[in-house]
């Protein structure tokens, strides 16, 4: 038998493994040689870390709210003297403005004056009777005693309590009030009505409360002066009661002045 050489063995394997589709039949020889390095795997791609999103921008404030925002705030102890301070202000008004006339005369004398006003006017601005506003029933009665010596206020109360026809016929004169009063002395029933008698009809305090009322209202005297004739007249009334004089009908300026002059004394208040 004749022995077919290897080579031509090998060929013809290899044209079967062509014809099947089998690469794995292929000898051993012709595989690649085992010393044929690997191929180095691929350098490892780091992963991608996504970057955050940038915080959303906020929209700029109104201009009146920026500025609310921008005011300071008013500290808590403020809220108390805040609360506090219309009380305060009340008692502080109240303390500058209060009348100057106080008490039970005050109030009594504004009740008697009433009648007084049908011939004086309410506001003092006279009628039948004279004007005592504007500092008129001081000029005619000054405060305290002038330097002729005269006591303007014991001369209104002889006034109110004896009239005109009582005045003239005590003091003997044809004037009343101060003699030396700025424009001449009033005269008696000489432009206006004659004046009443009152010193019958009302008590000692119900005239002297007429007569303070009088001059607290229109005779233009400050609070101090207001303040001194209040506690004069007081003491005064005081004295009379005292004395037991209930009434003052047929006294002269004279016995009045007095009077006045020992609730001086007994006040402390000068004669000027």
């Amino acid at each position: 038998m004749t022995e077919i050489p290897e080579h031509l063995l090998k060929k013809a394997a290899e044209a079967r493994a062509r014809l099947s589709g089998d690469d794995a039949a292929a000898p051993a020889d012709d595989a690649a040689p085992a010393s044929t390095p690997a191929p180095a795997p691929a350098a490892a791609v780091p992963a991608v870390v996504a970057e955050p999103e940038p915080p959303a921008v906020p929209e700029p404030d109104a201009p009146w709210v920026a500025a609310a925002k921008a005011r300071k705030t008013i500290p808590v102890w403020v809220m108390p003297v805040l609360l506090f301070l219309p009380i305060w202000a009340i008692y502080y008004v109240g303390y500058l403005e209060r009348p100057a006339a106080t008490g039970g005369l005050a109030v009594e004398g504004a009740e008697i004056y009433a009648t007084c006003a049908g011939c004086h006017g309410v506001g003092g601005g006279g009628g039948s009777g004279r004007a005592l506003n504007d500092g008129q029933v001081t000029a005619t009665f000054p405060n305290g005693i002038t330097a002729g010596g005269y006591d303007g206020l014991a001369g209104q109360i002889a006034w109110v309590a004896n009239g005109s026809a009582g005045t003239a016929e005590l003091e003997g004169a044809a004037t009343y009030g101060d003699p030396e009063r700025v424009g001449g002395a009033h005269q008696i029933g000489a432009v206006l009505g004659n004046m009443a008698g009152f010193g019958a009809s009302l008590s000692i305090e119900e005239l002297v409360a007429a007569v303070f009322h009088e001059r607290a209202q229109f005779g233009n005297l400050d609070a101090a002066q207001v303040e001194e004739e209040l506690a004069l007249l007081e003491e005064f009334i005081v004295i009379r009661e005292e004395s037991g004089d209930d009434d003052l009908v047929g006294e002269t300026v004279e016995e009045i002045s007095a009077d006045l002059d020992e609730a001086r004394a007994a006040l402390g208040i000068s004669e000027g």
